[in-house]
């Protein structure tokens, strides 16, 4: 078979070779140096930014855990001697308590408001306190402590009074979030609990 002679044409060249480039644009291939251009010319870097999760809608019905004082953890006594009234130096006793909570992402955030009362007994004296608080989050059905922080209130009894009153604001509190309905899955539980007293 004989070979007839062609003249060089550029026009056809360039033609076969813009079909490539764009065959090959338009496959399903994204590896080497074709998926580095596309990436160039996409995201003015050579490589793919990381994809970007989704972000959850915030919950319109949110409901927050309940706040309540744990069994035993209203107040505490601070005697003298024998454990009787006449012997009492002061108590600490819990007061109102609040709560706020909010779903940022994937968890749930809370922050709890604590106030309460230091009383002097027949046997104390002014002076200035420290109430150990402690606030914990629980969930429910299985009873277990998610999360649980330990405070120092102060209060200051002066010359002449017997009581003063003491406030603690939490630092935010998370926990993950499971649903809407966030007092069915945690409960918020405070306590006067650990070692306090005069300072």
């Amino acid at each position: 078979m004989r070979l007839q002679n062609s003249k060089f044409r550029p026009a056809a060249v360039a033609a076969i070779l813009a079909a490539s480039l764009l065959a090959g644009c338009s496959g399903s291939e994204t590896s080497g140096v074709g998926a580095t251009f596309g990436n160039l010319l996409a995201f003015n870097s050579t490589t793919a930014p990381a994809p970007v999760a989704a972000v959850p809608e915030a919950p319109k019905n949110l409901v927050c855990p309940s706040i309540e004082v744990k069994e035993g953890g209203a107040a505490q006594r601070v005697y003298s001697g024998g454990q009787e009234s006449r012997n009492v130096r002061h108590q600490f006793s819990l007061g109102e308590l609040a709560r706020e909570c909010r779903v940022v992402g994937t968890q749930l955030i809370m922050k709890v408001g604590v106030e309460g009362k230091v009383l002097l007994g027949p046997a104390g004296s002014p002076a200035s306190f420290t109430v150990p608080v402690t606030i914990a989050v629980v969930a429910e059905g299985s009873n277990k402590t998610v999360s649980s922080r330990n405070y120092k209130a102060s209060a200051s009894i002066p010359q002449g009074q017997s009581l003063s009153s003491f406030t603690i604001v939490s630092e935010d509190i998370a926990v993950p979030f499971i649903n809407e309905a966030a007092n069915m899955d945690y409960s918020i539980v405070v306590s006067i609990d650990g070692a306090g007293g005069r300072r």
